[in-house]
């Protein structure tokens, strides 16, 4: 009989908590998925450098994967103790019939337990679906394509999944038991009665929370604006912590004052509620916004968390790649304190390879003496002194390289050609950085187009074309340095002394894809050239960009995983109140269906109130991100130039909207099947 009654309620639960049992399954799915990473195809496809920078990327993401099942263990204690108190009445009248306390214990446990299975066997077997696809975004994140492709199952991953994930679901169906065990027979007859309390009743203290609440946020997000304009970032700084406490502060404190708040607006919008249901709508959302706030607030906050996290590990992720493809435009870029380094050995490893003598270009540049302001007009100059922002500028030193190395160096990459006079000068400067080093560009910008003069080692040269040439040349050539093209016998007059240092370049550009064992060649050849104190570096564009390329895989699924995660909490716990609250307020919708009211306007009431309590913590998050996101994206383009807003908030709001609009519609539906006639009443 006890089997019997337990499988009728498993049955019964699932029907009425679909949105609860979803959840846990996809949960299970998503950890799966993420924790399969170091068995797909693409990652055993990685060399072994890669593969190594890339397990420090799985290790950090099983990491987090764990933390994150800490909190979906939360998700499902509250879960089911919300659920558990709103079948206390049922369970009290068990026990009203003559069942043991125990045996009602026993019969609780083998409910939860067995959800917790099914979700369990049902979860993964969809993550071992979804890994299938999973694969194609790890191909694409770690550019690593995969020829050959066939059905991929993780049995580590399947065995950490079913570890943590039935050990949590045992350890909760238990501790539920243990609850109903300890509880008498009057709480559990009551229990569906309780509810959170109202944290203010006075509307005077409702007031006073309010505006404390506005100015605690306020006080926060101004904090983010001079943190976001101050040169240089720092994460310890004192106010970045201080902004966060008060931003959560203030969020408590926003939904705590809306329980009175909200009453004193009722009072004074009587026209617009004494139109059809509006009246009988605004009292339900109230209600449910005033005895859940701790729970809003705390939606309200993970969500800000979700689209921060998201949008920054997206777009960041993005950036730094651009900014390297940038920093490194070459194949590969050879250099060596000593001006007079012998590249005849990488000449031979580059020849071995396939690579032409004409891709290889070779040449000496070094230190002029000049800085920043002798590029500057008089005016230009004497503002940057005094800007604390872009003073630096001024000093930084001027580097010379001959016309002849410049021109094979653009012909290398195809850029225009460029003049070239016997007494004239070329200025190179990359254009792309914070906003000091903008504004420096527009400064030796305007220095050019007035045809100033610069001498170097006693010549007096004049610019030969009136720009500042900005195509990327590499980090070693065109970074916040600006770069003097000067014609070659005036670069043969330049001499190395105690303030100008000089390197020798090597240069090559290869046609087609690396071949494979000249990085690690060339590599191990600048090790054997580095001694005493010379040194020597080769830096490859593929390898660099392999490593980016990991970093970006870390940024993008680690905020992947955690933006979803967070998203189907935040939505579970919403619908969940939502579709609870509706079993205690059947009666009240039937009142509404004897009153004449017909299906399509409880339908739209319905639709009406679900959405309205979405909407409000996901308001409070777009405000909060808003705030966070601008002064985050203000202050990483002023350092480093990198753009983190714009299409990754564009994407992480496509991937909000569709989880968190498939849960509104599911508990849309759900409550609408509630109240259909035959259920209510």
């Amino acid at each position: 009989m006890y089997a019997k009654l337990a499988w009728r309620n498993l049955r019964r639960s699932l029907a009425d908590y679909g949105i609860y049992f979803m959840t846990l399954v996809f949960a299970v799915a998503i950890f799966y998925v993420f924790n399969s990473v170091s068995d797909q195809p693409a990652f055993l496809s990685l060399a072994e450098s890669q593969r190594r920078m890339a397990r420090g990327a799985v290790e950090t993401m099983e990491w987090l994967t764990t933390i994150m099942t800490g909190v979906v263990a939360w998700l499902v204690f509250y879960a089911n103790r919300v659920i558990v108190r709103k079948r206390s009445r049922e369970l009290g009248t068990y026990m009203l019939l003559g069942m043991e306390q125990g045996r009602l214990a026993l019969l609780l446990l083998a409910e939860v337990a067995a959800i917790g299975a099914v979700a369990l066997g049902v979860g993964l077997a969809l993550g071992v679906a979804l890994s299938q696809v999973f694969g194609l975004l790890v191909e694409q994140v770690f550019r690593a394509p995969v020829d050959q492709r066939s059905f991929v199952y993780s049995a580590r991953a399947a065995g950490w999944t079913l570890i943590l994930y039935g050990a949590m679901f045992l350890a909760l169906a238990l501790w539920q038991a243990a609850a109903v065990y300890r509880q008498r027979l009057i709480e559990l007859i009551h229990g569906a009665r309780k509810n959170e309390e109202i944290p203010l009743r006075s509307r005077a203290l409702a007031l006073a929370a309010g505006l404390l609440a506005a100015g605690t946020l306020g006080t926060a997000y101004w904090l983010a604006d001079r943190v976001s304009r101050t040169t240089g970032l720092d994460p310890t700084d004192p106010r970045v912590s201080l902004g966060f406490l008060l931003g959560v502060a203030g969020t408590y404190l926003l939904f705590a004052s809306l329980a009175g708040l909200l009453t004193g607006i009722r009072r004074r919008t009587g026209g617009w509620l004494a139109r059809g249901l509006n009246l009988f709508l605004y009292r339900q959302v109230t209600s449910k916004i005033n005895t859940h706030a701790v729970m809003l607030a705390t939606v309200a906050l993970m969500l800000t968390f979700t689209i921060c996290a998201m949008s920054t590990g997206l777009g960041l992720g993005a950036a730094i790649r651009g900014g390297l493809e940038s920093d490194m435009p070459f194949s590969y870029m050879a250099s060596s304190s000593d001006p007079d380094q012998d590249y005849s050995g990488l000449r031979a490893l580059l020849a071995q390879h396939g690579v032409a003598d004409a891709q290889v270009v070779e040449f000496v540049a070094g230190y002029t003496g000049l800085e920043g302001a002798d590029l500057m007009l008089p005016d230009d100059a004497g503002r940057f002194l005094s800007d604390e922002e872009g003073g630096y500028t001024v000093y930084v030193p001027v580097r010379a390289m001959p016309y002849s190395a410049y021109g094979r160096l653009r012909a290398l990459k195809g850029y225009r050609d460029v003049p070239a006079t016997p007494d004239g000068y070329l200025l190179h400067a990359a254009d792309r950085g914070h906003e000091a080093a903008a504004r420096t560009h527009a400064a030796w910008e305007r220095f050019v187009a007035a045809g100033s003069a610069v001498e170097v080692v006693g010549v007096a040269l004049r610019p030969a074309a009136a720009e500042v040439f900005s195509e990327p040349l590499g980090y070693q050539l065109g970074g916040i340095s600006p770069v003097l093209v000067v014609p070659d016998p005036v670069m043969a007059a330049l001499a190395p002394d105690e303030e100008r240092s000089f390197s020798r370049y090597l240069v090559a550009e290869l046609p087609g894809q690396d071949p494979p064992g000249l990085a690690e060649a060339a590599s191990a050849w600048a090790l054997e050239q580095s001694q005493g104190q010379v040194w020597v570096h080769v830096s490859s564009r593929a390898e660099a960009l392999g490593s980016v390329y990991m970093i970006e895989g870390i940024l993008v699924f680690l905020s992947f995983y955690a933006g979803i995660m967070f998203i189907l909490i935040s939505a579970t716990l919403l619908a969940l109140h939502q579709v609870t609250d509706a079993l205690e307020h059947q009666q009240r919708f039937a009142v509404l269906q004897k009153l004449g009211v017909d299906d399509a306007m409880l339908n739209g009431v319905i639709a009406r109130q679900v959405g309205l309590y979405f909407l409000t913590p996901v308001l409070v998050a777009f405000v909060h991100s808003g705030a966070a996101l601008v002064a985050l994206n203000r202050a990483l383009t002023r350092e480093a130039g990198y753009e983190t807003v714009g299409q990754a908030a564009l994407t992480t709001l496509a991937i909000f909207a569709a989880i968190y609009g498939a849960y509104y519609l599911l508990s849309v539906q759900s409550c609408r099947s509630l109240f259909r006639p035959g259920r209510a009443g």
